[in-house]
């Protein structure tokens, strides 16, 4: 039935986009400056998970690479490269070509980003809330020409942490806030994707709209679920969705939602996990105490609970409650018995 499975994964980049068409807008004006030579406005795009703020932010840079074709662009998910060096090897390689080796320093790698970097350029900073050392952002600052598409769930949380240096580098700038889908946006992005990965008429109306009604604003649960639904209804032998299928859709759609997630983990909110996996819930102290025998180069306390604690509650893998003045962390419901990396 799954014709086309690319549709739904994370990185595909529909055309048109839908249901953003306010938040397209203000992200090509901060980069339509490329257009006549200049550097662009950097751009911060902040809303909750599965609202579409990457989605957007790639299908601006789409825009302008059609209009000037040889803009030099660079990606980067600083969940997973969330060092200073990490992030600049990136740029080194991808917005300018340079092959730099693993043991290139700072400087050199600022050297060579600037050196080949003739013109305006931009980088989208996935994630950009969990950079480990966000002194690098003065270094983007610094590089002649280059601007950054930034994307993170919360302001509050991004600049909480950053010095006076790099707080006034970021304090200008576009911000572009999405709330969540409405269930109508979201019924419309599966009707879509439906047609592109399943073929016309392999569910109805109904079915995006329950589904719709499910996701909860969250349009990357929904078209897991729809996936999910999507594989059982062919285990049947059926060539069609049937409503029947939908809830029954929604646990294996957020297994593998967990699964997705505990794969993007970096090596300390990994280790976060396996302790409460193992030792079940912890609060605070033993939780860090547990984290600091098992991991090779430990962050502090205070620095583990601002980044590497926030992530995996924000994504549903660990839950916290307040129990007699503590804080206790434990697995989510939905994967306490069935642990992403198992399935």
């Amino acid at each position: 039935m799954i014709r086309n499975g690319e549709v739904f994964e994370d990185d595909h980049l529909p055309d048109p986009i839908v249901g953003r068409n306010s938040h397209m807008n203000e992200v090509t004006d901060a980069l339509s400056p490329i257009e006549e030579g200049f550097r662009a406005e950097n751009c911060f795009l902040f809303g909750p998970s599965g609202v579409g703020k990457t989605t957007v932010a790639r299908a601006a840079v789409r825009e302008l690479r059609r209009e000037v074709l040889d803009v030099p662009y660079a990606y980067v998910n600083c969940w997973q490269d969330y060092t200073r060096n990490a992030v600049l090897e990136i740029l080194a390689r991808e917005l300018v070509g340079e092959a730099v080796p693993r043991s290139a320093s700072t400087s050199e790698l600022i050297k060579r980003v600037k050196r080949g970097l003739n013109g305006p350029g931009v980088v989208i900073l996935d994630e950009v809330d969990q950079l480990r050392e966000t002194g690098v952002l003065y270094d983007l600052h610094e590089i002649r020409g280059l601007s950054w598409i930034g994307i993170a769930n919360d302001e509050i949380d991004l600049l909480a942490d950053l010095d006076e240096r790099v707080r006034s580098r970021v304090s200008v700038g576009y911000r572009v806030r999405f709330d969540t889908y409405g269930d109508d946006t979201i019924a419309e992005i599966l009707r879509r994707r439906a047609v592109e990965g399943l073929g016309s008429g392999v569910a109805d109306q109904r079915v995006f709209e329950r589904i719709a009604r499910l996701s909860d604003g969250d349009a990357r649960m929904g078209l897991t679920v729809l996936r999910a639904a999507a594989s059982k209804a062919a285990s049947e032998g059926l060539s069609t969705i049937p409503e029947r299928l939908v809830e029954d859709s929604v646990p294996d759609a957020k297994r593998e939602m967990a699964r997705k997630t505990y794969s993007k983990l970096n090596d300390h909110q990994r280790v976060v996990y396996e302790v409460l996996r193992d030792d079940g819930e912890q609060i605070q102290r033993e939780l860090y105490e547990e984290y600091t025998k098992r991991h090779p180069d430990p962050v502090s306390l205070r620095y583990l609970r601002e980044t590497h604690l926030s992530k995996p509650e924000h994504y549903n893998l660990v839950t916290t409650e307040h129990r007699s003045g503590k804080k206790i962390y434990k697995l989510s419901a939905d994967h306490h018995e069935h642990h992403p990396e198992q399935t």
